[in-house]
């Protein structure tokens, strides 16, 4: 991945005029617009620091499904938090696994747009600095396991939902600090293969690899606390176990949810039938989003 110079040349709000209704942004990085939208929570004051929390989508998807359809923006009307949908180029993130498709996006520094981004977003909003957080799916949560390693010194904790990390990012890279991850992981996805992928150019650790690199860089117990999950009704054929390794320096901690029979899908929402031919079952028996959420405010920087 080749690296480029920040320049931030300028950043273009699109106001709306519903407070609480999702805002579109753009953002010259690197001689390219990006694009962007967020949604401020309805008690933010303009004084009191607030988390932010960056959600990328899968490859082919955009930041404005994820905000329709995984609940973010409702847990914001309880839970006070900046939540910002990035929008990769090609629809796709450029880093770990998953190449853009044109030439100039593969070439794309999106570490650095984000790296871009949270300075812009931190000039607009009083942003708390030790609770920066970054979740997604598929592209996204591996991108999100990237962002983990090469951003530390300012991600908190990462939430990815079928994802795994990239192992030429974790030999490539050092991590300047600890972050706490909680992740999401069906043994039966079609697409981010549990049991990891070997393929030159599309290299992955398997999730239980990436679950131990995490463990061990953060010095968590190896041995997890675990915990079994009640089974949705109706039943929806999946099974889930919640493994937490606490203990980690700095007060990091590593959760990981493991979905028997679980398939490439965001648990607790109801995938569209069609995909859900495709993608695998879904787990209803715990809500991700929520989980995520509750994990993110445990866990700031020190």
């Amino acid at each position: 991945m080749r690296s480029i110079s920040i320049l931030v040349v300028f950043a273009v709000e699109i106001v709306s005029s519903v407070f609480a209704a999702p805002v579109s942004g753009t953002l010259v990085f690197g001689g390219v617009e990006r694009h962007y939208i967020y949604v401020v929570p309805p008690g933010y004051d303009g004084k009191t620091a607030i988390s932010l929390v960056l959600i990328f989508h899968g490859a082919g998807n955009d930041g404005a499904l994820l905000e329709q359809t995984l609940g973010f923006t409702d847990l914001q009307r309880k839970r006070t938090f900046l939540a910002v949908y990035p929008n990769g180029i090609d629809k796709a993130w450029n880093g770990g696994r998953t190449q853009p498709t044109s030439d100039e996006s593969a070439k794309s520094d999106d570490v650095g747009f984000v790296g871009a981004l949270i300075d812009v977003l931190g000039a607009k909003f009083h942003i708390d600095p030790k609770r920066i957080f970054a979740t997604g799916s598929s592209n996204g949560a591996i991108f999100c396991d990237t962002l983990a390693v090469r951003l530390s010194d300012r991600i908190a904790a990462i939430g990815p939902v079928n994802g795994n990390l990239s192992p030429t990012i974790a030999s490539k890279y050092k991590q300047k600090s600890q972050v706490s991850v909680i992740s999401f992981n069906g043994t039966a996805d079609p697409f981010v293969q549990f049991a990891g992928d070997p393929e030159p150019g599309q290299e992955l650790f398997s999730t239980p690899d990436t679950i131990a690199y995490w463990v061990k860089m953060n010095g968590c117990d190896p041995s997890p606390l675990v915990t079994v999950i009640p089974k949705a009704v109706p039943d929806d054929g999946t099974a889930v176990k919640r493994f937490d390794f606490e203990g980690g320096r700095a007060n990091t901690e590593v959760v990981a949810y493991i979905i028997a029979q679980g398939g490439h899908t965001w648990p607790g929402f109801h995938t569209y039938p069609g995909w859900a031919k495709i993608a695998g079952k879904t787990a209803m028996s715990v809500d991700a989003t929520k989980a995520i959420i509750e994990f993110f405010e445990k866990h700031p920087k020190p």
